[in-house]
């Protein structure tokens, strides 16, 4: 009986390759559409808006460095003077301007993070406004070219040039957006 069973298995999948054969190769289908590639990457690092917001970020972020320098020079020559007093004052008084002194070390270094914080926020919101309108010109030029997908071009090994987005993408940024407000929080 199982020998039975084995050789109609055998005959079924013997006959379903010689039709198959004789059919030949199934036709390749067409979806309709093509495939884009996009190296988003590159347009936003490349775009005018955004080359001026990291000026702009940089800029701030340098006045910063200068106000923490200064703010570094003025806790140096603090600890200093604390330093000199010590023999003179009490142990008491002493351990007051030690204390004092330490909370002050700690506001500036908070305050030397929430303006990183709030740097990188900025930047972070800005970049989304560019992200945000790249994104819609990848649409509108892939619906312009019936591309049914847009792929990374950083996730691509090998593909056709006339497939690559990037170049129209990033002449349609800049057009559509050739700068963006930062909101930078101000200076101390």
């Amino acid at each position: 009986m199982v020998r039975s069973l084995r050789r109609a298995a055998v005959t079924l999948f013997a006959a379903i390759a010689v039709v198959a054969a004789a059919v030949g190769p199934a036709p390749a289908q067409d979806v309709g559409g093509s495939i884009a590639v996009v190296d988003v990457q590159g347009a936003l690092r490349n775009s005018n808006a955004a080359k001026e917001i990291q000026a702009k970020i940089n800029e701030r972020r340098q006045a910063y460095q200068r106000q923490v320098t200064e703010e570094e020079k003025a806790l140096r020559n603090s600890e200093q003077d604390l330093q000199q007093q010590r023999s003179v004052l009490a142990p008491e008084v002493y351990q007051q301007n030690l204390r004092a002194f330490r909370d002050r070390v700690a506001d500036v270094q908070k305050s030397v993070q929430e303006r990183r914080r709030s740097l990188d926020q900025a930047f972070a919101m800005s970049m989304n406004k560019v992200r945000d309108v790249l994104v819609s010109v990848i649409a509108e030029i892939a619906d312009e070219r019936a591309a049914k997908v847009v792929l990374f071009k950083d996730h691509i090994v090998i593909a056709e040039k006339s497939l690559d987005i990037s170049d129209e993408a990033l002449r349609r940024l800049n057009e559509r957006l050739p700068s963006v407000p930062v909101e930078l929080p101000p200076l101390e």
